[in-house]
């Protein structure tokens, strides 16, 4: 039997509504709507000039969410290439090609340095309980890929100690839905 197909939306911003649907998998959970509705109300729906980028994308929720509250730009990593290919589709069905960049890599082995980049926003949502976190946290900090001032926004499972890992940042607000814990971190 075929998986069933779901989908996740946009829950703020011009595009609100829109569906992005995708196949349930063991490892894909897209952020859920509440959990978004928290983080970008911590955002303050203020993300006018913000440049982001999305390590772990999924399903592109995160985002995607953002670019439909302002943001100029995200760069979506995301090493599954069905994925990368729905968030294409999507970005063109939107409109907003120009504001996206899609790489199809695994975030943990990409060069990083090669790209120069750095952003106002990073999603850090990877698969639970591969210990990605920490790596991921390691690689931002190496490549200074978050700006002065920026914001963090870590989701992972709720028995992780994110407080020792994330100790270079500076915690702005936590929360907790099920079994995943999110945080928001300033730099």
């Amino acid at each position: 039997m075929a998986k069933r197909q779901v989908t996740t939306r946009i829950i703020g911003g011009k595009f609100k509504g829109t569906r992005l649907p995708f196949k349930p998998t063991k490892i894909l959970r897209p952020t859920e709507s509440k959990t978004k509705e928290t983080l970008f109300n911590w955002l303050f729906n203020d993300l006018n000039e913000t440049k982001c980028l999305d390590m772990f994308s999924g399903t592109g929720s995160l985002g995607f969410e953002a670019l439909s509250r302002g943001a100029t730009h995200i760069t979506f990593i995301e090493k599954q290439k069905g994925l990368c290919e729905s968030i294409d589709a999507l970005a063109k069905k939107l409109n907003i090609k120009s504001q996206v960049k899609i790489i199809n890599a695994n975030a943990m082995s990409l060069n990083f340095e090669s790209m120069n980049e750095s952003y106002d926003l990073i999603f850090l949502d990877p698969p639970f309980n591969e210990g990605l976190v920490k790596k991921a946290l390691d690689i931002i900090t190496k490549y200074n890929l978050l700006n002065e001032c920026g914001c963090l926004y870590i989701e992972c499972e709720k028995d992780l100690d994110v407080e020792f890992i994330a100790s270079g940042f500076s915690k702005l607000k936590e929360s907790k839905s099920g079994e995943a814990k999110y945080y928001l971190y300033a730099s």
